[in-house]
């Protein structure tokens, strides 16, 4: 929900434009933190299987 607030504040004083950046600023930094969380556990996996 803290997402929609800031999105909502920014929306208030900022042109159509920069929020869809603002947007997808964040989108890409959501999906950065999933490709870590995702790349940490697959190798996580691969060192209990080379036990």
């Amino acid at each position: 929900m803290g997402f929609l607030d800031k999105f909502k504040k920014t929306k208030e004083k900022s042109t159509d434009s920069e929020n869809r950046e603002a947007e997808q600023e964040e989108m890409r930094e959501e999906q950065h933190e999933l490709d870590l969380k995702e790349n940490y556990e697959s190798d996580e996996n691969y060192e209990e299987s080379k036990d």
